[in-house]
């Protein structure tokens, strides 16, 4: 299931580190393999075709889009994980050719989680150890060691659009992310489309970004303390829009008694999925909704600490071209199965194939970091110096000061000496006869 797909990657500071998910083409397949399942996503399927229950005051393209999507997301997101993935298109009926760096990939290099609206995405290079096809898929981190589109992931993805759903699908591709290896990937809001019947090359530049804690003004975190029901389900470290959701789906469960198939659940489920047909509930979700996509909610989430941003510079060819097109629809027909049946029309292959490359410029990346205008020593030297400069209070003006008061205090003890001295004196005429016989000899 999805829209479009998705493929997502990551990278570390120091070592240039990969990691992406990959999202399928196809809102939902009713059938698959010869078996049908005739359950609620299929008569939901058959009512948006017909168009039975779009009320009149849907006439609208968008409003029926978004009337139909949310009825058929409330009976998909009914059903268990393994039905899901099950009506989702699977990466080995997709993936045609992998090459990572030079050497050949295969569907063990990708996990896979699953999204509300895109519903299977595969994600390459995940930090997650998972187990893909009863395979363990690669815990090893894939490096890259040289910059350039040689040195990148390329993909060859089958799309399967005659498994689109009608009515679900406005759109034909696969989305791509790329994203921090520890950050959970919302293809719903973030990345880029990649269309069919092209050659999609992405150029890659991170910047890595660090914020400051409190008590300075960004006030970021590291998660402490916040709950991250992503965290629970996918192992993914915070960000503000993790802690957003989690926020939005603990309003929901607390004032609507039921999870919202949007966000993650908790680990321990608290209330059991939200069933639109109830008319309460429906209107308890939508008042919650409309919140969350106005910022409405009183939630704590602040910015955090560390952030990896991917700027991306994507252009594109036909592909495949028409002189290889030839050589390419009998390779197609050798792979047999699903291809056989678009091997011998060039408008089928274009509309049914997408190739991406995706590769970093440059190794080095760009670093903004947040650092405090003032510190604590930088503060008490800045005191000391205005100070120094407006009052003249500074350890050289009070020694002169202090010489100053010792050389008044010298110069009065001198007086009163003198002073003294003088009280002390006698008259010479009258106490020395020596004195008188040499003035009577003169």
């Amino acid at each position: 299931m999805g829209t479009d797909a998705g493929q997502c990657s990551a990278n570390e500071p120091n070592e240039i580190i990969w990691g992406s998910t990959f999202i399928p083409g196809g809102t939902a397949k009713p059938e698959r393999r010869g078996r049908r399942r005739d359950s609620g996503l299929e008569l939901t399927h058959r009512r948006n075709r017909s168009h039975i229950n779009v009320s009149s005051e849907y006439q609208d393209d968008s409003i029926q889009y978004a009337s139909a999507f949310n009825r058929f997301a409330s009976e998909f997101n009914q059903l268990g994980d393994e039905q899901k993935v099950e009506m989702g298109h699977q990466l080995e009926d997709m993936l045609i050719f992998c090459n990572f760096h030079g050497q050949e990939c295969n569907t063990s290099f990708f996990s896979r989680f699953i999204n509300y609206k895109f519903g299977n995405c595969y994600t390459f290079n995940s930090l997650k150890p998972t187990v893909y096809q009863e395979n363990p898929a690669s815990a090893e981190l894939l490096n890259i060691t040289k910059a350039g589109f040689m040195y990148g992931l390329h993909l060859e993805l089958f799309i399967q659009q005659t498994e689109y759903v009608k009515d679900m699908t406005p759109a034909a591709g696969i989305r791509l992310l790329i994203h921090d290896q520890t950050h959970m990937p919302f293809p719903e809001d973030d990345g880029v489309n990649v269309p069919p019947g092209a050659e999609t090359d992405i150029g890659m530049m991170k910047v890595h970004i660090e914020r400051l804690k409190s008590p300075y003004s960004s006030a970021c975190t590291d998660g402490e303390d916040i709950r991250n029901f992503y965290k629970d389900v996918y192992g993914a470290g915070y960000t503000r829009e993790v802690c957003k959701r989690t926020c939005a789906q603990q309003n929901i469960i607390h004032n609507c008694g039921c999870t919202h198939w949007e966000f993650a659940d908790p680990k321990e489920p608290e209330a059991p999925k939200c069933n639109l047909s109830n008319t309460a509930v429906r209107r308890c979700v939508k008042i919650y909704e409309f919140k969350f996509a106005h910022d409405q909610l009183n939630c704590h989430c602040p910015l955090q600490c560390k952030e990896e941003i991917y700027e991306l510079t994507v252009s594109g060819s036909q592909w495949p071209s028409s002189a290889f097109i030839e050589n390419f629809a009998k390779d197609l027909k050798e792979w047999g199965e699903h291809m056989k049946d678009v091997a011998d029309n060039p408008a089928l292959i274009r509309d049914n194939f997408v190739k991406v490359v995706v590769y970093f410029k440059q190794l080095n990346f760009e670093f903004i970091e947040e650092e405090p205008s003032m510190t604590e020593l930088n503060l008490i030297s800045n005191m000391g110096g205005l100070v120094g400069l407006w009052v003249g209070f500074s350890i050289c003006t009070l020694a002169e000061f202090l010489e100053l008061l010792l050389d008044i205090i010298l110069l009065f003890l001198r007086r009163c000496i003198r002073t003294m001295k003088k009280e002390d004196y006698s008259n010479p005429y009258t106490q020395s006869p020596i004195y008188l016989q040499k003035t009577t000899m003169l």
